[in-house]
């Protein structure tokens, strides 16, 4: 049994006593924007390296343990928003952060800000509501990838990775109105698109023309 009385601290007293205690620990702009963005339901999604996936599993967790545990209707509730700019990286924080968004009851925006390329795509396109900004472009593209080892190590991870690219196909056709048969033909190469085509493409709902 443990030694210590475990209490809660409201969320609401929390944030307001959290920026004035890590003023210390601000040294850049960029930590206010990440603080200021923490405490009004906003990310920033850059390179997706080792530990971006989880990093933002528990930010879209926290607030959905919010929403829930305040009793708020899932129409009431104030989205969560992802702001993209990232040329990709990692596949499995990648599919993290799919899982996350598709988990999450609480409604997640994506906005596109400048790229979102080959991860980044991916998550964008599984917004629950999907801006972008006028200039933004997307890269789609299966990505590449390289292992070593004996060869049935090598066939073993060949046939996993074939598995893990038919997830990601299943994601395209989920989330997009491209078609099976479409797909078979921009899986060859990297596919780059604009705005307007992205909107054909029935990946974007709305282009930002005022900030949200």
């Amino acid at each position: 049994m443990a030694d210590y009385e475990e209490f809660e601290i409201p969320l609401d007293d929390l944030m307001e006593i959290l920026p004035k205690n890590v003023k210390k620990d601000i040294k850049t702009f960029e930590d206010i924007v990440d603080l200021d963005g923490a405490l009004n339901r906003e990310v920033y999604l850059y390179d997706i390296t080792p530990g971006t996936g989880p990093s933002i599993d528990g930010y879209i967790r926290f607030w959905n343990q919010y929403d829930d545990s305040h009793n708020i209707p899932i129409e009431e509730r104030k989205p969560i928003k992802i702001y993209i700019d990232s040329c990709g990286g990692s596949l499995t924080d990648t599919f993290t952060i799919i899982d996350s968004i598709k988990n999450s009851k609480t409604p997640i925006w994506t906005i596109a800000m400048g790229c979102a390329y080959s991860g980044g795509f991916f998550t964008f396109i599984c917004g629950h509501k999907r801006f972008a900004y006028p200039h933004a472009s997307f890269l789609f593209h299966e990505g590449s990838t390289q292992t070593g080892g004996t060869s049935g190590q090598f066939a073993n991870f060949a046939a996993f990775y074939q598995r893990q690219l038919n997830q990601l196909k299943d994601v395209v056709l989920e989330n997009t109105n491209i078609t099976e048969e479409g797909y078979k033909e921009i899986k060859k190469d990297d596919i780059w698109y604009d705005v307007n085509e992205g909107i054909e493409k029935g990946f974007i709902d709305e282009v930002v023309k005022e900030f949200i």
